[in-house]
């Protein structure tokens, strides 16, 4: 069960993902590459107009003719992230979950947050643009929900189906057991890299207590 899904990184990935759109000039390539990284660098609020231009060799007014704001510069840039990168890493992830099934659904568990604490740990600085902005636009929170890869959903289905099959996992909808899973790995993130990143986490801990809870809460405990 120790093994991890491959290492994604989302922000080396980007380049190649924008400058393969053909719809893009390459004044509007160079600025969505550089805005990411600075967002993801410096944070969006600390990140001005001035600077994006600056690091992408043109002026602000090149840029506006392009793209008339930040935050639309944000949406443009998040934009291929949400259609392209976050449909295979879910599809990965499923693939990676089938293949992880186990008796005991207490290594599942440990399977399921490490591995997500290991892409998070790896995308730190991606994480924190991505989630900042999900946590505020309800339009790309929105995008981003329409867009679950029927597969992936389907997969995870047939996992919780054979787990309840089993007898490890309580009787509850898939629809409530999914929600429970993405709150606690999501409350974990978003205190982890955007409420409090400067605490001294200790995530191994962290991981033993989420198991922990979802073992408590998901688990089917013979006997119990």
């Amino acid at each position: 069960m120790e093994k991890i899904m491959a290492d994604k990184k989302i922000l080396d990935e980007f380049p190649d993902l924008v400058n393969a759109d053909k719809n893009l000039t390459q004044k509007q390539k160079d600025v969505l590459i550089v805005s990411i990284q600075l967002f993801a660098k410096q944070g969006y609020a600390n990140t001005s107009t001035r600077q994006i231009a600056e690091a992408a060799h043109q002026s602000e007014g090149t840029m506006f003719k392009h793209f008339k704001s930040k935050a639309n510069i944000l949406r443009e840039a998040l934009d291929p992230i949400v259609r392209e990168v976050v449909p295979d890493l879910l599809n990965e992830l499923a693939s990676e979950a089938i293949r992880e099934q186990t008796d005991n659904i207490h290594d599942f568990f440990v399977f399921f947050v490490r591995n997500r604490m290991k892409f998070a740990a790896d995308n730190e600085d991606a994480l924190k643009v991505f989630l900042s902005e999900i946590l505020y636009n309800a339009d790309l929170r929105q995008q981003y929900l329409s867009i679950a890869p029927e597969r992936f959903l389907n997969s995870f289905k047939t996992i919780i189906k054979a787990a309840q099959d089993r007898g490890q996992l309580v009787d509850w909808p898939f629809r409530i057991i999914f929600r429970y899973l993405l709150s606690i790995l999501g409350s974990y993130f978003f205190d982890r890299y955007i409420l409090f990143p400067e605490r001294d986490w200790d995530d191994a801990t962290e991981e033993k207590y989420m198991v922990s809870e979802l073992d408590k809460t998901l688990a089917v405990h013979p006997g119990a």
